[in-house]
């Protein structure tokens, strides 16, 4: 699993981020917690998912870049607009992938 090293963490799941990485590492279902990853879809920015879909086989092969880790679907959207905010401050574009991808 890779772990994006400025993780972003929504505000009700602060505190709690590491032991549920921790599991999601170790491929125990977590059914409360969402996580965004950059996309590995060409022309894509981010993706959001629930944590339980990394369960899948897919993902053992090819684990994906989590960046940030939210309680909710509606959360991880928020984090999601706060990525943009910080990326459309820093570069004056939206290529939210490109600028996590030069950070990593």
């Amino acid at each position: 699993m890779n772990i994006y090293r400025k993780l972003y963490v929504g505000e009700s799941i602060k505190g709690k981020e590491k032991s549920i990485l921790r599991k999601i590492k170790y491929r125990r279902p977590q059914l409360q917690a969402y996580v965004i990853v950059l996309s590995q879809k060409e022309g894509e920015q981010l993706e959001i998912y629930h944590a339980a879909m990394l369960l899948q086989p897919l993902y053992f092969e090819k684990e994906p870049w989590i960046v940030g880790i939210a309680a909710s679907e509606w959360e991880a959207y928020e984090l999601v607009r706060k990525i943009a905010e910080e990326v459309h401050e820093a570069t004056k574009t939206l290529e939210m992938k490109k600028y996590i991808q030069e950070r990593i």
